[in-house]
């Protein structure tokens, strides 16, 4: 199947969409895919690019000024949630938590990105994207930094990455970043419908969330609705220059929503969320031993689909708040309903980052090496470098 899919991604059906030429591949659609020459940000060949260590300082300050904006929010909801809550009643019930507890959570959240790192490595490999073992965690972790954006828009730097790192031209890698979050909304949803059944008329409120999950999976896989919407797309002023390339991602895309590839991606997303909405139901009967498990679960998944709803870096406001007032009027009182807000969005979200946090030195050691002479990758994009680290695309 990897085969099928490397090869339905440069070139097959491409030219059914409108705006992208008969023959046009991805592999050559990608910005920097053409050479040096291709990256406007490169100059051309006798460039001066700055030296590979300049180049990691400043993409790692330019990811600081964009990681800012987030930690400063999170720092506002937490100050919002604390004023809520009674802040004595609060520490009191933080005094009364077994902190054991974190254990068993935060390795239910490792099993949710152990999951994910698998599909990526499948994606990938079903575009005939190359990539060492190592330098492909990196990448991916580094997403979880990316991913602290509106809309989860910066994690399209992972594409940027793996082609900085030699791992062939971004716009074939981006359909993989694509297909992650489809999954993972398909994925979030089929689980809200499951933990629906907890609750009055909740077979009904399944059934609807299935068929949701259905309906999703049929429109991102239906060509004749996409090559509707793209030559309408390709009459917008602005965006009608770049249908071309979005048709390209478009196919690829497909690709990765074949049949076996769905669902292997529906099954990834619904046993990695799923673990996450386990920790979760673990920290609330730390304080509601007889919680129902389902309930929990629509609980988390619920804040997590409002959270990504919001277009908010992380879902910070968004996911703290419904989590909480779903807590409050399950029976928790709000000192303990924030309480376990704080728990679970600290082994989740910031566990996360964290984990990106970790990566960013070796993955700018793999840029360092790439970007020396004879380094075996297109180091040689000095500007498409900086802007993949700080999670913006290079302009094309």
């Amino acid at each position: 199947m990897g085969a099928q899919a490397a090869g339905a991604v440069p070139g097959a059906g491409v030219a059914a969409v409108p705006g992208v030429a008969a023959g046009s591949g991805v592999a050559g659609a990608g910005p920097g895919a053409g050479g040096a020459g291709a990256d406007p940000g490169a100059g051309g060949a006798g460039a001066a690019v700055p030296p590979a260590p300049e180049r990691s300082e400043a993409a790692l300050y330019h990811l600081g000024r964009r990681l800012l904006p987030a930690f400063a929010l999170g720092l506002l909801v937490a100050i919002g949630l604390l004023g809520v809550a009674d802040p004595r009643r609060f520490w009191e019930q933080l005094r009364r938590f077994d902190f054991a507890l974190l254990a068993p959570i935060l390795c239910l959240s490792l099993v949710n990105y152990a999951l994910r790192f698998v599909r990526w490595e499948l994606y990938l490999r079903a575009l005939g994207t190359t990539l060492p073992r190592g330098r492909s965690l990196a990448v991916f972790l580094a997403g979880f930094l990316l991913s602290v954006t509106p809309g989860k828009a910066g994690e399209l730097g992972k594409a940027w990455l793996v082609r900085e790192l030699g791992g062939g031209p971004a716009l074939r890698v981006a359909p993989a970043v694509v297909a992650e979050r489809v999954t993972d909304l398909l994925g979030v949803v089929a689980l809200l419908a499951l933990g629906a059944l907890a609750f009055p008329g909740g077979p009904l409120w399944a059934a609807l969330g299935l068929a949701a999950v259905a309906l999703g999976a049929a429109v991102f896989t239906w060509e004749r609705w996409a090559a509707w919407l793209f030559a309408r797309l390709a009459r917008l002023p602005l965006v009608g220059r770049r249908s071309g390339e979005l048709a390209a991602v478009y196919q690829g895309l497909r690709s990765l929503l074949s049949p076996g590839l769905l669902g292997m991606g529906l099954a990834v997303a619904t046993l990695a969320w799923g673990a996450e909405g386990v920790g979760f139901v673990v920290a609330v009967r730390a304080y509601a031993p007889r919680a129902g498990f389902l309930a929990g679960l629509f609980d988390y998944t619920a804040s997590t689909f409002l959270g990504s709803a919001s277009m908010l870096p992380g879902g910070l406001g968004a996911a703290d708040g419904a989590l909480t007032a779903l807590l409050r009027a399950q029976g928790l009182d709000t000192a303990r309903a924030t309480l376990v807000t704080f728990i679970i969005r600290g082994a989740t979200l910031w566990f996360a980052v964290l984990l990106g946090v970790l990566a960013l030195p070796p993955l700018v050691r793999a840029l360092h090496r790439v970007a020396r002479p004879g380094g075996g990758g297109p180091g040689r994009h000095g500007r498409s470098a900086r802007a993949a680290v700080a999670g913006a695309a290079p302009p094309a």
